[in-house]
């Protein structure tokens, strides 16, 4: 069990950033997010933190377009003395080496084989030679990533309570925005979701949190 605070956001006390969705969309909306890998430069992702999900790059990572999404990864505790705040998916515990047991499409071409393995000819009986594409079983993980992170969509209206959140001191009214290490701030991205504190605020282990609004 933590003693100390073990993340980046300074208005946890304990251990990791942990988050209690008392009213949100995505759990009917089905806007969940997690087929990619979180980039290779992240170590740490803790629940409560926000990230993009950038499908262009095929990773999570800061810096893609879109929306920022939060991570929400499933609470994993693995021995009996550990608590929620034990908890954030940290790079050094994992070890994925699969992406997928079917391997995507490359652009490496190869000439379909005929059932006695010989190349197709064209204007042969047998057919004609076809160029496709050449698949790899099973595709790996890209260099350097281990953790495929869970990201949710936080919508206008939701009510979220959290401490992932990085400053020391938070009051009623205080309005909240993301920064560039995905950690909410009074100072982030100004084109991004925004948050208001509407109450100072309890987790279940007593740690102080604040429950927010999405407001935009």
């Amino acid at each position: 069990m933590a003693t100390q605070r073990l993340g980046n956001a300074k208005f946890v006390k304990r251990g990791y950033g942990q988050v209690e969705v008392n009213h949100v969309a995505f759990q009917r909306t089905g806007q969940i997010y997690a087929q990619l890998p979180a980039a290779a430069d992240i170590a740490l992702l803790e629940n409560g933190q926000f990230a993009k999900y950038d499908y262009e790059a095929k990773e999570v990572n800061f810096t893609g377009k879109g929306d920022w999404l939060m991570v929400f990864n499933e609470v994993k505790l693995y021995k009996d003395r550990e608590q929620y705040e034990d908890f954030a998916m940290i790079k050094r515990n994992y070890n994925g080496r699969v992406y997928s047991p079917i391997g995507q499409e490359s652009s490496e071409l190869k000439t379909v084989v005929n059932y006695d393995g010989e190349a197709f000819k064209e204007g042969s009986e047998e057919g004609f030679g076809i160029q496709m594409p050449v698949f790899n079983y099973p595709q790996k993980m890209p260099e350097g990533t281990k953790m495929v992170p869970r990201l949710v969509k936080i919508n206008t209206g939701d009510l979220i309570t959290m401490n992932t959140i990085n400053e020391e001191e938070l009051a009623v009214g205080d309005v909240l925005m993301v920064g560039a290490d995905g950690y909410l701030a009074k100072a982030g991205d100004e084109n991004g979701p925004k948050f208001l504190v509407v109450k100072v605020y309890t987790l279940a282990d007593n740690q102080p949190a604040v429950k927010l609004q999405c407001i935009a």
